[in-house]
């Protein structure tokens, strides 16, 4: 029994004698659901130290092996299954994600949000001025480029803004029955959406079954510990769904999108193979187009693929396709050469490896398939780990949502 909850039960025990004499009636409780959570036939109770290994297990190796560690551990010859352990985990990644989730709409209503994240009244909101990095430093560096047009309100002064990197993952979905029509798909992939939230060198991990949910926790942890008023720089792949959903729910706030650069340049590779007759003139005309990229000139490129010799091209669908795209995503594109001279993100390669830490270096591994709830309740348990919240939520059942330094 852990130390402590002896006499926890002594006052319990207590308050219900006295409640008995009041009432001059019996008083029944049930041990296995009123003083302890509730298990399954046959499950043993776990300790804080068990469950502790047993989901630092989880976030590294197979159920198989993490059962096959742990009883080996714990010297038990008929030690916990694979099915239990499994269930165990699952249950309790998704404890963790509906006692956040509901931090969350709590945090939302006192702040006068409503539970899908929307704010009620975006007049009354008044975020903090825009801060950029001082105009000579701007000027030094757009100089040494050659670089005449700029604006020096879009570099952000990196000690004042929050970056937000957000990836979106789907793993082999598990097909737990055929449908009785058998014209009807299921779907192929369990979709898992990871946030990446940096703040000066602190770090935090959110994520969700899907982007409007994890959108949603992103302004609940901001306002939670009082970033929602700071500049917020998103990094993204271009994704409509993402775009469209940040400047819905962020649209009274101070933020900007930013394309990541290494998806722009690989779009931009893919595509134009598909356009262009050989790999020869894919690669030349490539190296033609990326320093207009490069440097955020947006037109310049679009008037580059106009122009484009019609004698090298296959397919003039994906050439009208990119100038859309082009665009579509406009004012998503920097100048990402500046950004890098004055030493600020280009990409959102935090959130991938984010993505990488906490679902897919555990979940895409080959032959393996997911539900819905166990993708979500190991990915679940992987941030927390790396959040450095397991400890807290053990002994607490409670995530305190916030930046913990690794030591704490």
């Amino acid at each position: 029994m852990p130390y402590g909850i002896e006499s926890e039960l002594g006052q319990i025990v207590t308050k219900a004698h006295r409640i008995t004499n009041y009432n001059e009636s019996r008083s029944y409780y049930n041990s296995s659901t009123e003083f302890f959570e509730e298990k399954a036939s046959r499950e043993k109770f776990k300790s804080s130290r068990f469950m502790e290994l047993a989901i630092d297990l989880s976030n590294d190796v197979s159920v198989r092996r993490a059962t096959h560690f742990l009883n080996r551990i714990r010297h038990e010859e008929q030690g916990i299954s694979p099915t239990t352990y499994r269930n165990t985990i699952e249950r309790e990644g998704i404890a963790i994600q509906k006692h956040t989730e509901q931090k969350c709409e709590t945090i939302l209503l006192d702040k006068g949000f409503d539970s899908s994240g929307e704010l009620q009244d975006a007049d009354a909101f008044i975020p903090s001025e825009k801060q950029h990095i001082e105009q000579a430093v701007i000027e030094s560096a757009a100089i040494e480029l050659n670089i005449w047009d700029y604006d020096a309100a879009e570099y952000e002064l990196p000690e004042k803004a929050v970056n937000v990197s957000i990836d979106d993952v789907g793993v082999k979905r598990q097909t737990e029955m055929r449908p009785k029509d058998e014209t009807q798909h299921q779907a192929k992939k369990v979709n898992n959406t990871v946030i990446h939230v940096q703040s000066g060198e602190k770090s935090y991990i959110l994520n969700a079954a899907s982007i409007v949910s994890s959108l949603r926790m992103l302004i609940a942890f901001l306002l939670f510990n009082g970033l929602m008023k700071h500049q917020i720089v998103v990094f993204a792949d271009g994704a409509r769904d993402i775009n469209s959903l940040v400047r819905k729910l962020l649209h009274f706030a101070n933020f900007k999108i930013i394309l990541d650069w290494y998806h722009l340049e690989k779009k931009f590779k893919e595509e134009l193979s598909r356009a262009l007759r050989s790999r020869e003139i894919r690669n030349e005309f490539f190296e033609e187009i990326r320093p207009y990229l490069w440097y955020g000139n947006v037109c310049g490129a679009i008037k580059l693929l106009k122009n484009i010799d019609p004698k090298k091209v296959k397919n003039f669908g994906t050439i009208n396709y990119l100038m859309e795209y082009l665009n579509r995503v406009q004012d998503t594109i920097p100048c990402y050469a500046l950004r890098k001279q004055l030493g600020l993100r280009n990409s959102s390669n935090l959130g991938e490896k984010a993505n990488d830490m906490i679902v897919s270096n555990r979940q895409k591994h080959n032959g393996m398939s997911w539900s819905n709830h166990g993708s979500l309740a190991f990915a679940t348990l992987s941030a927390t780990s790396r959040n450095s919240e397991v400890n807290h939520w053990l002994h607490h059942r409670d995530v305190r949502f916030s930046f913990v330094d690794e030591a704490a």
